[in-house]
């Protein structure tokens, strides 16, 4: 599992030109050595769609800094709230993503993520609506760079 953040897609692109249907099928792509595109027909695998189409709408892979990322702007740029979020993490899924993560990676993300999580907040304040997590579908055929212009999201840069 990679640490630090690194531009490896063209959905890490500010002005990705890829609609976000190609966007995410690029993001299992680069990422199909980890794992592959889980179908939503759970509650837990609909979770995982949902968090995907975040990594791609914000523009973050999977290092584990891309991931603190991604929580952050889960966290201040969704409309997922502080209280589900935390239901998914105590999940039986989601404990055991965790402890394959492990505990250290964890505490280390969170230090080494403190201007991450600055510059994400500054961010999501300047959006001019947060992302619905779940009304993603009618976006699946807009680019990346139309759905960012709408939402005034500004991703973070490599």
């Amino acid at each position: 599992m990679k640490f630090n953040r690194t531009k490896i897609a063209e959905f890490q692109h500010q002005a990705c030109e890829l609609t976000l249907r190609e966007a995410l099928t690029e993001f299992y792509s680069v990422n199909s050595h980890l794992f592959s595109a889980p179908k939503p027909d759970t509650e837990w695998t609909e979770l995982l769609v949902h968090h995907d189409v975040g990594h791609v709408f914000f523009g973050v892979n999977t290092s584990i800094l891309d991931e603190a990322a991604g929580d952050y702007w889960t966290l201040f740029g969704t409309d997922l709230s502080f209280t589900d979020y935390l239901a998914y993490a105590k999940s039986p899924e989601g404990k055991k993503l965790i402890k394959e993560i492990g505990f250290i990676n964890i505490v280390k993300s969170l230090f080494l993520g403190i201007p991450l999580l600055y510059k994400v907040y500054l961010r999501t304040r300047k959006m001019t609506r947060k992302w619905e997590t779940r009304g993603y579908h009618q976006y699946m055929d807009t680019p990346l760079v139309k759905i960012r212009k709408e939402f005034n999201l500004n991703i973070l840069k490599y």
